[in-house]
């Protein structure tokens, strides 16, 4: 209401007027709520809350990030300390043949003289015309060689069986066929190697060595021990050490110091 007077608005708490002082009463209190009815006041904003989980969620990210980091240096340094980790279950037991070791039957230093005459035998000593006689196809009538079986040991294997197809033209065929077995063993424990399919190398005859390159397999290997397999995979590309070759018409031997085949002509052409 306007004051009368200076028609100023608003009285001060004593009731008068706020700017010519004309006394105009106290300001009626607001009417009481109606039954039924609440006062009305505004709420205060809440104040802001800091999210409880923000700290521990910070910790928790810290702590995973120690706890990764701890896993990858034990992977990095787990299996250091022993001398050899064992092979994985698919891993090929049989490590590269070592030359080390004598396989049996191997020929000594005192070959015979070579002659011109057929032979049951692998009579003639090594020389660089032996390559000529090499090719044809032979039969691996005995086979022994040293083989290396991982976290285990060096030990005979003896077996036979392959065909080994020389062609004049520099490449062999080495077929085994449904399996060739090298057996061999250790103790209680035995060993069986099957090979089955082929592999086929070039192959050159020099002073009394042949050596071979460039393997090209396609079949399987099986490594057996105790009757249990252990490996079954595909032929793996080995190159078999140089070997010194005794060969005559009807016979040949390949031998290196892990290695004794005797083999027999079946064919004079490959």
């Amino acid at each position: 209401m306007r004051c009368p007077r200076c028609g100023a608005d608003g009285v001060d708490a004593a009731g008068y007027c706020v700017q010519c002082r004309l006394y105009r009463g106290p300001v009626a209190a607001p009417p009481p709520p109606m039954a039924g009815q609440f006062p009305v006041y505004a709420a205060p904003p809440p104040p802001a809350r800091r999210n409880p989980l923000l700290i521990p969620g910070i910790i928790f990210g810290v702590i995973a990030v120690l706890l990764v980091g701890a896993v990858i240096v034990y992977a990095a340094t787990a299996g250091g300390g022993g001398e050899q980790s064992a092979a994985p279950p698919d891993a090929n037991p049989v490590v590269v043949t070592s030359e080390t070791g004598t396989p049996a039957a191997l020929p000594t230093t005192d070959d015979p003289a070579p002659s011109d005459e057929p032979s049951a035998s692998a009579s003639a000593r090594p020389s660089a015309s032996a390559a000529p006689c090499v090719a044809g196809v032979w039969l691996e009538e005995k086979h022994d060689e040293m083989v290396t079986v991982r976290n285990t040991g060096t030990f005979l294997f003896t077996g036979g069986g392959a065909y080994h197809r020389y062609s004049d033209t520099g490449r062999v065929v080495i077929d085994y066929g449904d399996g060739m077995h090298l057996r061999g063993s250790n103790g209680g424990t035995t060993f069986d190697y099957v090979f089955a399919g082929f592999i086929s190398y070039q192959w050159k005859v020099e002073n009394g060595v042949i050596t071979y390159s460039a393997p090209r397999p396609d079949g399987t290997e099986t490594f057996i021990r105790n009757g249990h397999t252990d490996y079954s995979g595909k032929l793996e590309a080995r190159i078999p050490a140089p070997q010194r070759v005794n060969c005559g018409s009807v016979a040949m031997s390949l031998t290196s110091n892990i290695t004794a085949i005797q083999l027999k002509r079946t064919s004079p052409a490959p």
